[in-house]
């Protein structure tokens, strides 16, 4: 069994603010066997409902240092712990009034809290507004900030195994991540155009849809469903939305990484079209469309968002159709990534690297 590990390291400063009083939880994973020269790193991003504690993710850090010869790494990003579901939110009674009875209704006047109790009994869909403790010093930015932890978090995980002479592979570092997760190793890539090897994008949007519509989770509680919206305030904060767009990303980028990259034809989130195009341009890409005839149940399991995809399987999957890769793409110390307006200065000559609004 892979050994685990768990640190808490400061985090980067915001680049919105320049708050620096959070901390980075990591988790990684070191191979039962140990390490060699060949040992690569191997990231995983969840996208929005996964986490750094959800079982699959625990299960594939664990299995994947021993099967794949990497380390495994995960941190908790910017703002993901808002990115999840909640107990806590709001209702307007008048919304939902008419289909209840007026005893249910008297009670839930006289006692708010007796809400799910009260609304479990009937076979209806109920809109609830999310409570969700944003603020400028974190936010679910759907961008760079949480793009900025998942290179930290593997410059991080390098300086650890340097400073405690485990033998790596540096130039062997793979992503894998579904979604939200995806489209921020795309972010990754575009920060620090050295660093993957290979990346597998699971349904990344060409731009993250919450940044111009509000999110909306259905939970079944009972006989009642649950409509969840989340309006996070990213959508107010962020100004230059097109830098976040995969077209702008990459853009006369010099891509260095081998991409996977599989999208289902019913994605309603993303459009197959509009994520090919994004692609048009790009060295190293193997796009697949994911339509029903390769639904089979192992794999893929719809070709809905996410493909309702067998994770274990598919990195499997997709590190087979991977042929053998080399990122050519050299460490720079000072340079500047530029995307529509945006332009940010990465600076590695302190090990971590510091990324700067300019």
């Amino acid at each position: 069994m892979a050994i685990n590990e768990s640190i808490n390291i400061p985090a980067h400063p915001n680049i919105y603010n320049g708050y620096n009083n959070r901390n980075l939880r990591i988790d990684f994973s070191i191979p039962e066997a140990g390490t060699n020269e060949d040992t690569g790193i191997f990231v995983f991003v969840p996208g929005f409902g996964g986490h750094i504690d959800s079982n699959i993710y625990k299960k594939m850090r664990a299995r994947f240092a021993d099967k794949y010869n990497t380390v495994t790494v995960q941190c908790d990003y910017f703002g993901s712990r808002f990115m999840q579901d909640t107990d806590y939110f709001r209702y307007n009674l008048n919304n939902f009034e008419s289909l209840l009875t007026k005893e249910d209704v008297a009670n839930l006047k006289e006692n708010p809290s007796n809400f799910l109790t009260v609304v479990s009994q009937y076979e209806i869909t109920v809109p609830v507004v999310a409570i969700v403790d944003e603020t400028v010093n974190e936010f679910v930015d759907m961008s760079y900030m949480q793009a900025i932890d998942v290179v930290t978090a593997i410059e991080a995980v390098k300086i650890i195994l340097q400073e405690n002479q485990l033998m790596f592979n540096d130039t062997r570092v793979i992503g894998y991540g579904q979604s939200q997760g995806a489209y921020l190793l795309h972010l990754a890539n575009k920060l620090a155009p050295h660093l993957f090897e290979r990346i597998i994008d699971n349904a990344a949007w060409v731009q993250p849809a919450y940044l111009n519509s509000n999110r909306y989770l259905y939970i079944k509680y009972g006989q009642t469903t649950i409509s969840m919206e989340f309006d996070y305030i990213a959508k107010n904060l962020l100004k230059d939305k097109k830098s976040l767009s995969l077209h702008n990303i990459y853009k006369d980028f010099n891509n260095g990484a081998y991409i996977y990259s599989c999208l289902g034809t019913t994605d309603n989130l993303v459009e197959v079209q509009d994520k090919q195009h994004a692609f048009n341009n790009l060295r190293y890409v193997n796009f697949e469309v994911i339509d029903q005839s390769k639904v089979d149940g192992v794999i893929f399991k719809s070709t809905n968002h996410g493909l309702d995809a067998n994770f274990l399987e598919l990195v499997e999957y997709a590190l087979v159709k991977m042929p053998k890769h080399k990122n050519l793409n050299k460490q720079q110390v000072n340079y500047i990534v530029e995307s529509s307006l945006t332009q940010i200065r990465v600076d590695y000559s302190n090990g971590l690297p510091i990324f700067s609004l300019m």
